[in-house]
């Protein structure tokens, strides 16, 4: 069977900028320009031959295109993440080294992240740092900074911190951004990033 299907990179860029509603928010995740995000986004509307974005001078808007499209795509990230789990069980067997920097674990919880046993099935350590090159030499897996970047071939989520100027961002290789461990380790930032800034 034949499959004629946009470029996996493109809807990359639709599916970050659609949820963050702006390029530069879901270029600094992806770790690329606001500009080369935009220009994906350009080609697969180009090759869907309909608008996904209304350009706006604060944002974006999705069309009911680019609604209806959002969805689906978001699902078919998840099920390739959940299909690679399975047949690659060790992605999500191996417990991260995590590192954080100083500042934001003082806005965690003290015993953090030995304090939930969810977060314990998915950490096997932590250091204090925000050095980023201990990611592109594999001593860590996972690094959690108060901003910076940019990281060029590393992945980015970037966690809003509703008291802070500065957002909280979470660094790791691209392979393992979708990772189950990724999720539960972000997941658990932001609930106390946001339960510590209330």
């Amino acid at each position: 069977m034949t499959y004629r299907l946009p470029a996996l990179n493109t809807l990359r860029a639709f599916e970050a900028a659609a949820r963050h509603s702006s390029f530069k928010t879901a270029a600094i995740e992806l770790g690329v320009t606001a500009g080369a995000v935009s220009q994906q986004v350009k080609k697969l509307e180009a090759s869907l031959g309909v608008p996904l974005f209304r350009r706006l001078p604060h944002g974006l808007l999705l069309t009911t295109e680019g609604e209806t499209y959002l969805p689906l795509i978001t699902k078919v990230f998840d099920d390739l993440t959940r299909a690679t789990e399975l047949i690659a069980p060790d992605i999500n067997a191996k417990k991260f080294t995590v590192g954080i920097c100083a500042s934001v674990k003082a806005m965690m919880p003290a015993a953090w992240p030995r304090h939930s046993d969810d977060l314990h099935h998915h950490v096997r350590d932590w250091i204090e740092t925000s050095d980023v090159e201990l990611l592109r030499d594999n001593e860590l897996d996972c690094l959690i900074r108060a901003g910076g970047g940019p990281y060029r071939d590393l992945a980015l989520v970037v966690i809003p911190v509703s008291s802070s100027a500065r957002d909280v961002h979470f660094v790791c290789r691209p392979g393992l951004a979708d990772c189950t461990q990724s999720k539960v380790i972000v997941q658990d930032l932001t609930r106390h990033l946001n339960q510590s800034a209330a």
